[in-house]
């Protein structure tokens, strides 16, 4: 369970520590706080009136909640046993976990978290230790999980697998090579080739509505993610090793140079773009190259001819930065105050087995966690690019590793989105967000002043 992904510095180095106070205090930065009383819930499945224990509790989004509804239902079903579920928007979800697991109210049997938040609620041991609960499995079981993901699931490395990967979200960079091909222009492999693509396509384009590059502008998570790749693609990351940020350095100051030409070069409202819209302008052929594109935009491409000419591959990086994609994978855990871990264990390890990974590709297009799927002969018939999400997935890194991350993203996400609507100068805005990230780190005392 602890076998090295061969992630980045980032992920090796020694991890700062995150007190409660810390934790809850980041959540709400993120959002409105969302009081534990107030998560929607949905009905329970027809078969939780029949049972005599309580139905199992689960935390999911609004969007998984309504993917992965049909499968609980046969869950339910098969075993006899009552499943609700509460979906929040994906901030919501951050918050609603913050607050009950940190105070144990046992409101949740099983949790989805997206991956950059696990550190947080692993290391304080809010999450059970799932080999305590039970049988995991090992062996070959464990090894059709792709390793980058299974990993994602331990913090700190060694201390326990705490939850398993059920959708295997990676960040790749996309391109229509047709379209490329029409222009004359070669797939670029540097960010300054994105760059001069971008401007050939939206020159010869912006009449008809196409544009040489898509992105996500809105202010925390989308504009942060956006940015990530494009910074780590000219040589730079968020932190030194000794978690000193990183933004002010010459390396961020060209990254961002490189986003805002992109962000002129895309559709109007860029600020405003969210991960839907993002994956719609893509598969409509409305952006022509993008680099915060995720599995699961890909596979939701509902024409057969134009994903067809979708090529996916690394993040484009200068010469001297290594080349890479990034995980955005998420997974189910059991919180320290379940009153039923051994039943929800049961449903975690279903919901992740090879039959269940293999209907969610199919019926919802979720790209899979497990290597068995995304190699099926009929997965991959009707979604041809599974072969290359798992290479992507296989050699993805996460982002930094360290329980702080939800509050450092919505900083960052934050001055972002600041720059790319106009209102701060790129310089500007990398120099807030680095100041405010430091002194965030030095009032946790994860830096000295």
């Amino acid at each position: 369970m602890t076998e090295d992904t061969g992630g980045s510095g980032s992920s090796q180095r020694k991890v700062p520590s995150l007190s409660r106070r810390a934790l809850l205090t980041g959540a709400a930065a993120v959002g409105a706080a969302v009081a534990a009383q107030r998560i929607p819930r949905s009905q329970p499945s027809r078969r939780a009136a029949a049972v005599r224990r309580p139905p199992l509790v689960v935390a999911l989004t609004d969007g998984h909640a309504a993917a992965l509804r049909p499968l609980l239902d046969d869950y339910g079903r098969q075993r006899g046993v009552g499943i609700e579920v509460r979906p929040s928007p994906y901030v919501g979800l951050l918050e609603g976990l913050t607050v009950n697991l940190t105070q144990g109210t046992g409101a949740f049997d099983i949790v989805s978290l997206e991956d950059p938040w696990l550190p947080a609620f692993a290391e304080g041991e809010y999450l059970l230790d799932l080999d305590e609960v039970g049988e995991v499995g090992g062996g070959a079981q464990d090894l059709d999980v792709v390793p980058s993901l299974l990993a994602l699931g331990e913090f700190p490395p060694g201390s326990g697998l705490r939850a398993l990967p059920w959708l295997g979200n990676v960040q790749v960079f996309a391109h229509h090579a047709d379209r490329l091909a029409e222009l004359g222009l070669a797939p670029p492999t540097t960010w300054d080739d994105v760059l001069g693509n971008a401007r050939a396509i939206t020159e010869a384009g912006r009449a008809a509505g196409r544009f040489g590059f898509g992105l996500r502008g809105q202010a925390g998570h989308p504009a942060a993610t956006g940015f990530l790749p494009v910074l780590r693609g000219h040589g730079g990351d968020l932190f030194d090793e000794g978690w000193q940020p990183q933004l002010d350095t010459p390396a961020a100051m060209r990254a961002m140079e490189t986003l805002l030409g992109l962000a002129a070069l895309a559709p109007p409202g860029v600020e405003k773009v969210d991960h839907d819209e993002h994956g719609r302008n893509l598969g409509a052929g409305v952006v022509t190259q993008a680099a915060d594109v995720w599995a699961d935009q890909l596979l939701g491409v509902a024409d057969p001819a134009v994903a067809a000419g979708i090529t996916i591959g690394p993040e484009p990086a200068q010469p001297g930065a290594r080349p890479a994609t990034m995980t955005g994978a998420w997974l189910l855990g059991i919180p320290e105050g379940s009153q039923q871990p051994e039943a929800a264990l049961d449903l975690v390890l279903w919901l992740t087995a090879p039959a269940q990974q293999k209907r969610l590709v199919l019926e919802r297009a979720l790209p899979p966690t497990r290597t068995s799927v995304f190699r099926d002969g009929t997965a991959a018939a009707r979604f041809p690019l599974l072969p290359d999400l798992l290479a992507a997935a296989r050699n993805a890194l996460p982002r930094p590793r360290t329980p702080h991350y939800p509050t450092i993203e919505t900083i960052l996400g934050g001055a972002v989105a600041e720059a790319i609507a106009g209102r701060l100068t790129g310089e500007a805005a990398l120099r807030v967000a680095n100041a405010d990230i430091g002194a965030y780190l030095v009032r946790e005392g994860v830096i000295e002043e």
